[in-house]
């Protein structure tokens, strides 16, 4: 199968690169990082860009990831695209800004009322709640799973610490809060289901970004530091692990587009495995390529790194069982 772009694939890469590496320095990132903060201002030139368009196909909206993780791109736009959109698109309402999931199918309760439903329970660690226009919270009624839209004023909402500060989480707590229906079972289930799948290889897609990101950052250092009379980057011992990454970002990348075209359980697991490992293992080759600056907090990589811990985090549920229930059947 043919993997590589299409004409109007590599444009729009391109476009999303030149637009995020122009809007998105070093300092800036280091600033809203620093300050915990999204750039909500972009959410209109976004959504005029076409990134929220429906014509995207799951391939486009990686390739969008992906430079999304070459900068760090600190918009909720993954937690939007990747979890409450396909929900609003299912029910056939539009969107009502950045907005996120909140899956409490196993620890929140929908009861119907005269004035509308209402859920109780609790989610944890909920992407960008404390952003969004509005959180889809799945959540068991008598007939089963079922998502709805919930007001984050309706909800408590208790921020918690992470290793990234650009990608903020907080605890949901839900007393008697209204919510419209936007899927009602059966439909909410397996649309959950896709939705997972959908959020895991974008996810792949983003820690391509990342080590890709570390890598240049890398690649740069060894090309201008010089020692002995010679850049660092001539000497084997430096070359080498620059090489091993290259080889690395490469095959996570041909199995992120592979799981974007075909996505099967066992792609996406394939994907989601080469994906965060590239991530975390080029980000510490880049930090041991920089030195002692590599671990500077003036020094950018380390922004890089807490981005590629939280992938890891993400993506590890469930991807080696996938792979390995792939190679052996029953008996893995």
């Amino acid at each position: 199968m043919d993997f590589a772009l299409t004409e109007d694939q590599a444009w729009l890469k391109a476009a999303a690169r030149t637009y995020l590496e122009n809007t998105y320095g070093f300092e800036r990132i280091g600033s809203l990082a620093d300050e915990g903060g999204q750039d909500l201002a972009a959410w209109p030139e976004l959504v005029r860009q076409g990134w929220l368009d429906p014509d995207l196909g799951l391939a486009e909206l990686v390739l969008l990831a992906e430079e999304g993780g070459r900068v760090l791109h600190p918009v909720p736009w993954f937690a939007t695209t990747g979890l409450a959109l396909p929900v609003y698109r299912a029910a056939g309402v539009g969107l009502p800004g950045p907005a996120t999931l909140a899956d409490g199918s196993g620890t929140c309760r929908a009861t119907r009322r005269d004035d509308g439903w209402r859920l109780d329970g609790a989610v944890q660690a909920v992407l960008h709640a404390d952003v969004a226009a509005e959180i889809v919270v799945a959540a068991r009624t008598p007939a089963g799973v079922a998502l709805f839209g919930v007001d984050p004023a309706a909800v408590s909402l208790s921020a918690r610490d992470g290793v990234d500060p650009l990608r903020a989480a907080s605890d949901v707590a839900l007393a008697g809060a209204a919510g419209r229906l936007l899927a009602g079972p059966p439909s909410a289930a397996p649309l959950l289901a896709a939705i997972r799948s959908r959020a895991t290889t974008l996810l792949a897609g983003e820690a391509i970004g990342v080590a890709d990101r570390a890598l240049a950052i890398a690649v740069d250092h060894a090309k201008t530091r010089s020692q002995f009379d010679r850049p660092i980057g001539s000497f084997q011992a430096v070359s080498q692990q620059l090489a091993d990454g290259y080889a690395e970002v490469e095959l996570a990348r041909s199995l992120a587009y592979r799981a974007a075209v075909t996505p099967s359980t066992e792609a996406v697991a394939c994907a989601a495995h080469a994906a965060s490992r590239a991530a975390v293992s080029v980000c510490e080759t880049a930090i041991q390529v920089c030195g002692g600056m590599g671990v500077t907090w003036e020094f950018p990589l380390h922004r890089w790194f807490r981005r590629a811990l939280w992938l890891e985090a993400g993506l590890a549920s469930g991807g080696l069982e996938a792979i390995a229930h792939s190679l052996f059947g029953e008996h893995s």
